[in-house]
């Protein structure tokens, strides 16, 4: 197989499908270590509560959600409605 101008071994079928499925196994695991990272992930994020405009925040948040990424924690502050 040429790709770019270079030859490329992939080597027998046996090969090919081997290689996929040891893909298709990392794609699984990547997916589970994001899952571990990210376990919140529910809802999106927005600049406004709806299409309108928004008052200012309070000066001083309620209180704050510890969140860990990447093995870091975070404070992330949250307000009373």
């Amino acid at each position: 197989m040429v790709i770019g101008g270079e030859a490329l071994n992939v080597g027998t079928i046996d090969d090919v499908v081997s290689n996929l499925k040891n893909g298709v196994t990392n794609i699984g695991q990547l997916i589970q270590t994001i899952k571990s990272i990210f376990p919140q992930q529910v809802g999106t994020t927005a600049t406004t509560a709806t299409g309108g405009s928004a008052s200012a925040l309070p000066s001083t948040p309620a209180g704050y959600m510890n969140v860990t990424l990447n093995g870091v924690t975070v404070k992330i502050p949250y307000y009373n409605p």
